[in-house]
């Protein structure tokens, strides 16, 4: 039996920490018996990290979360781990022992000398709309995927009067009352297949799931925030810029940025400082308390507003960025939302309202998460397994008091 000196000492020395306090608070003494069980552990041929995992599932169990599983693979050299992503993540055609730079070729180093591994993957994600966001707009997370009812209620209308003493008191109803059936839909992220040998192989540093969950994490949030946003309601949600047109918004409709840079630029083709002032205008102030009000407009229509020049040719700088590069037109916040139009006839490329009247549901079930396929056609047979993820996910307007005003207001584009 060897005991490790080194993991003993540390634990005593933090065991003489806890004992030195006078007071301890309940995971203090959760810690200090722990530290008295791993000590003696230690004595008897245990690791740190055999304790370690052993009391980062009992802080789970506790929790009631799910355990932590331990890596077959832990305490192995990760350059041996790592040779089994190689037929994964590197080319094929390249030789153990042979490679090149741009000074020659390193060659005649031996068929077994492993070249070296680097442990990160650079991936490209792409970019998905805020409606997905939880912290841009109002999100429902259920356990199931039944149709919800949510209540709505329309009051702008109403305001607070004066009542002189012993005056006379009436009622007055709600403007409007209502409400919007919310269901999901289900989404497949599309499965990923991968050598039997990566998919075991898995590196302390790099895992196939942790690929796979970075992979559909941004294959879904741009599906389905797309469908948030621009989705026409037939087997899909109805999005917030189809549910607008449905309920009849009345659009700002653009003029173009001549008025600024003395171009001959029409509202067809761009638009200016006067659009985007016409567009906040014709939306009620109330809705731009909300921490969530923002403008939404897709990337290439805020470079084209960035680039926007007065008739001499200076910046009109009418985005403004804050100290964490948040970008602001006319003191509301500007949200990226890739599924906006672009500038062009008849489009309609900026929104600005209050994000909370948009909600995004998300259904959290056992069917949700990773799943992996081995049965599939063409999978086991040829040593592949498969990846895959489903999530089931909805929207909907919480507006529908067409006599009061619209939260959102919208910047069509000229004919």
């Amino acid at each position: 039996m060897k005991v490790n000196t080194r993991h003993l000492s540390l634990l005593v020395q933090e065991m003489d920490t806890l004992s030195n306090k006078v007071h301890h608070n309940d995971q203090e003494k959760r810690r200090y018996a722990f530290l008295q069980t791993a000590t003696a552990a230690v004595k008897v041929g245990a690791s740190l990290e055999d304790l370690d995992y052993e009391y980062t599932n009992s802080e789970e169990q506790r929790m009631g979360l799910p355990l932590t599983k331990r890596n077959p693979f832990a305490g192995r050299d990760k350059e041996a781990e790592a040779r089994g992503w190689k037929s994964f993540l590197e080319k094929r055609d390249m030789v153990e022992g042979v490679a090149t730079s741009r000074i020659g070729t390193y060659s005649g180093l031996g068929f077994f000398v492993p070249t070296d591994y680097m442990p990160t993957l650079f991936s490209a994600l792409g970019e998905h709309d805020v409606l997905f966001n939880e912290d841009d707009c109002t999100v429902i997370k259920s356990t199931n995927g039944r149709p919800l009812n949510i209540p709505m209620l329309g009051d702008i209308e109403v305001v607070a009067g004066i009542v002189g003493e012993a005056g006379s008191q009436s009622s007055v109803d709600f403007s409007a009352t209502g409400q919007s059936t919310v269901g999901v839909y289900t989404y497949n992220s599309k499965r990923i297949v991968v050598s039997l040998e990566a998919f075991e192989d898995a590196s302390e540093a790099l895992s196939i799931m942790d690929l796979a969950k970075a992979t559909f994490a941004s294959r879904l949030a741009r599906g389905i925030g797309a469908d948030l946003l621009a989705g026409n309601g037939v087997n899909k949600p109805l999005g917030l810029l189809t549910a607008l047109s449905n309920l009849g918004v009345v659009p700002v409709i653009a003029q173009g940025s001549s008025v600024n840079d003395g171009s001959t630029n029409t509202g067809a083709s761009s638009i200016g400082s006067a659009d985007f002032a016409n567009t906040l205008e014709a939306l009620d102030s109330s809705y731009l308390s909300s921490s969530k009000a923002a403008w939404l407009l897709n990337r290439k229509t805020l470079g084209f507003v960035n680039a926007l020049t007065d008739k001499m040719g200076h910046p009109l700088n009418l985005v403004q960025y804050d100290a964490n590069l948040q970008p602001y037109i006319m003191g509301v916040p500007v949200k990226i939302s890739p599924s906006m139009p672009n500038i062009g006839p008849s489009t309609t490329p900026v929104l600005v309202g209050d994000l909370t009247y948009w909600l995004s549901r998300l259904v959290i079930d056992d069917n949700s998460g990773l799943k992996s396929y081995r049965e599939g056609p063409g999978l086991i047979e040829k040593g592949n397994v498969g990846v895959g993820c489903f999530v089931r996910a909805g929207g909907a307007l919480m507006y529908n008091d067409t006599s009061s005003p619209a939260p959102f207001s919208v910047l069509q584009c000229h004919s």
